[in-house]
């Protein structure tokens, strides 16, 4: 169960954190000590951050240089060079659930180094899952930076998934298989009137999207032990993060090439030609992207948090 973190905005249930981190609680550990601990997570996750939001940083530059392709990334964001530079090095703007999910695992390890009672870190976790839910649904509240708010989010599902994990793994398959189709079910329920408004502002809507969260995690974790063993998901946890990491750069690039090098317009074409390029450049952005993930393993295997092959 690869551990990857979403964004979460005001009117969209945090599922996205909560898919990673009860898995994150499931697989965290203090082996080795802090020092040793420190190091791991460091290489494991901070590498990666800053190497690959690199690109993130290459894009004021590339429209400075060349004021066009703005209309290219689509979107307002401020790309200045200071600004995007502060945004990525400091804020944690990047490959963002990367930083968070340090912060998280370091706040992890304090809170089990000062008591491993289970009820102490479930109550724990689910004051942190509220209190972070709530602070991201209001506006005008400054940022703090190294996404230290959304590592609190981090260790509060962490948590949950920490104290359950016995549990959890107790879990006949079949079992599962049948409580997964259940939580899917309620998880849809909740998040759809949540997301599309009908549930309105204040302590219904932070209910809805806590519940919907959790129950969209454990949802997935069910399924997960429902599967058992498969090789294509085992192949896709095992390198999403360098498609993850690496896909908004190839999708640029064969958008400029399709589209702006070859010359190929399919704006104003029939609904039925579009949807053909789109699919078209998302094979064409597949298969770079998978040479490139085996450029990475073989030749950069330290930016991934990898022993030398």
């Amino acid at each position: 169960m690869a551990a990857r973190i979403g964004r979460a905005h005001r009117r969209d249930i945090p599922v996205p954190h909560a898919l990673v981190l009860p898995t994150g609680g499931l697989t965290f550990s203090r082996r080795g000590g802090f020092k040793a601990f420190l190091a791991r997570k460091a290489k494991t996750l901070l590498v990666p951050y800053y190497v690959f939001s690199l690109y993130f940083l290459a894009k004021p530059f590339a429209i400075l240089l060349i004021p066009s392709m703005r209309a290219t990334f689509q979107t307002s964001h401020d790309y200045g060079i200071a600004h995007q530079f502060l945004d990525v090095l400091v804020m944690g703007n990047g490959l963002w659930f990367l930083m968070a999910f340090f912060v998280g695992e370091c706040l992890m390890y304090g809170l089990t180094s000062l008591t491993d009672d289970g009820r102490v870190l479930a109550a724990i976790g689910m004051a942190f899952v509220i209190l972070s839910t709530f602070v991201s649904s209001q506006t005008g509240w400054p940022a703090l930076p190294f996404q230290i708010a959304a590592g609190v989010k981090a260790t509060g599902y962490m948590c949950v998934g920490y104290v359950l994990k016995e549990w959890l793994k107790a879990i006949p398959r079949g079992r599962a298989g049948v409580s997964s189709a259940c939580a899917a079910v309620v998880f849809l329920t909740l998040a759809v009137p949540a997301v599309v408004g009908i549930v309105p502002d204040g302590p219904a809507l932070l209910a809805a999207s806590v519940a919907a969260a959790f129950l969209g995690a454990f949802a997935v974790i069910w399924l997960c032990i429902a599967v058992g063993s498969c090789q294509m998901l085992a192949y896709i946890g095992r390198y999403s993060l360098v498609y993850y990491a690496l896909n908004a750069l190839t999708l640029n690039l064969v958008k400029i090439g399709l589209f702006r090098v070859i010359g190929i317009d399919v704006a104003s074409t029939p609904w039925f030609s579009q949807l053909l390029a789109g699919l078209a450049a998302t094979a064409l952005a597949l298969v770079i992207l998978t040479i490139a993930n085996l450029f990475v393993q073989r030749w950069m295997w330290w930016a991934i948090g990898k022993k030398r092959p």
